[in-house]
């Protein structure tokens, strides 16, 4: 009976003894990490790669509301960059001088310089994904010149660079590429586009700053920059792609008197069709518009200058559209994926005709356009409240 109760008494406290003895025996301490706000990918002059990390100071992380925070002032993150042969061995450097392991869970954004782009972008899709801690959601962006100058700007809004980058690229005036949305066109053998930014000086402000401004899109042949969707063009591609984003349209309703137009709202309807030497798109284009700002002082209470300004905010959408076929067919690069609508609705004919000569049939591709726009919204006043008799 004794033995038995020594043995209920052993099999009771087990559980205490392995609480004890088990432990994270793989864990990462937090302190032993460091975390990689966004980085970028340049080709230095001589074939070499050069990549740059942006890291918070942990020393120096201070409040939101403290500024760069800590005692040392200054910012709260810093940048460095090294060079290699390989991507890989460039990032290699820079951890052998780092005290804490380079941690890329936490990377929303990767800007890729301007020299990098045109020599080809396949070479990060094959560095990318072999790390398990980069994620298929971060932000793929293009900058002119160098993305280590992007990084080093000193946006005055946002407490780093690299905030500001990722707020514009999914803001609701953009479309936002990922890794996941160019690597899965790149496998298609489609043509991918980029967010593409710039450098540049606050205005007027007292003290000097150096902002990131969003200017369009990058245009992609295959996994080579060959040029820029920007204004007009970068307004159309949206329509293309059927990804309509806020966007402001600016036209004279009489010389000298402009109309400024949001654009709230828009779908694209494409319907390829197939003739036996080329291909026909039918697009039905759908836009909704609101009057921001009205220089022509029409009466927008009359539904006769409504329909007016309809069809002129109809011509300028069907321009933009247009300036982008023109810019896309010039260069031979499907931006607006119209190759893989062919692809879905006419499987059969894209793999035995066109898919291996896609390029001379869409650089002969014939546009067909019909443009249905509506202007719902006139403001909450139909005049201005200055003008006499209101």
């Amino acid at each position: 009976m004794a033995h038995h109760k020594h043995l209920f008494k052993l099999v009771m406290t087990m559980p205490l003894i392995l609480t004890y003895l088990t432990g994270c025996w793989d864990r990462t301490e937090t302190n032993d990490i460091a975390f990689v706000l966004s980085s970028s990918v340049d080709l230095e002059d001589n074939g070499k790669y050069r990549i740059a990390y942006m890291l918070p100071l942990p020393g120096s992380m201070g409040g939101a509301s403290g500024g760069g925070g800590g005692t040392s002032g200054g910012k709260s993150y810093y940048i460095d960059s090294e060079v290699g042969s390989t991507l890989r061995e460039a990032t290699s450097k820079l951890q052998m001088r780092m005290s804490r392991r380079i941690f890329l869970s936490h990377r929303r954004t990767i800007v890729i310089g301007e020299k990098f782009a045109k020599k080809g972008i396949d070479t990060l899709f094959d560095v990318v994904p072999r790390s398990p801690e980069s994620r298929l959601t971060t932000y793929l962006v293009l900058t002119k010149g160098k993305g280590y100058d992007l990084l080093n700007t000193d946006p005055k809004f946002e407490r780093f660079p690299a905030e500001t980058i990722r707020e514009l690229t999914k803001s609701r005036q953009s479309m936002a590429t990922s890794t996941k949305d160019i690597g899965i066109a790149l496998s298609f053998n489609s043509d991918p586009i980029m967010n593409y930014f710039e450098p540049k000086e606050g205005q007027v402000a007292k003290e000097p700053s150096q902002e990131i401004q969003a200017f369009g899109y990058a245009q992609f042949k295959g996994n080579r920059l060959v040029g820029i969707y920007t204004k007009q063009e970068a307004d159309g591609l949206m329509w293309l792609r059927d990804q309509v984003k806020e966007h402001l349209l600016t036209f004279p309703m009489e010389p000298g008197k402009d109309i400024s137009i949001l654009v709230t709202e828009g779908h694209t309807k494409i319907k390829p069709k197939l003739q036996d030497d080329k291909v026909v798109f039918e697009l039905v284009v759908d836009a909704v518009g609101a009057v921001r700002e009205d220089l022509s002082k029409l009466d927008l209470n009359k539904s006769e200058l409504i329909h007016k300004i309809e069809r002129k905010f109809s011509v300028q959408v069907k321009k933009s559209i247009l300036a982008t076929i023109n810019q896309m067919q010039k260069e031979g690069t499907d931006s607006a994926q119209l190759g893989l609508i062919v692809w879905r609705k006419h499987p059969h004919a894209w793999k035995t005709r066109f898919e291996a000569n896609w390029e001379d049939y869409f650089k002969d591709a014939e546009f067909r356009i019909m443009v249905n726009a509506s202007i719902p919204e006139t403001g909450l006043i139909n005049q201005n409240v200055v003008q006499e008799g209101m």
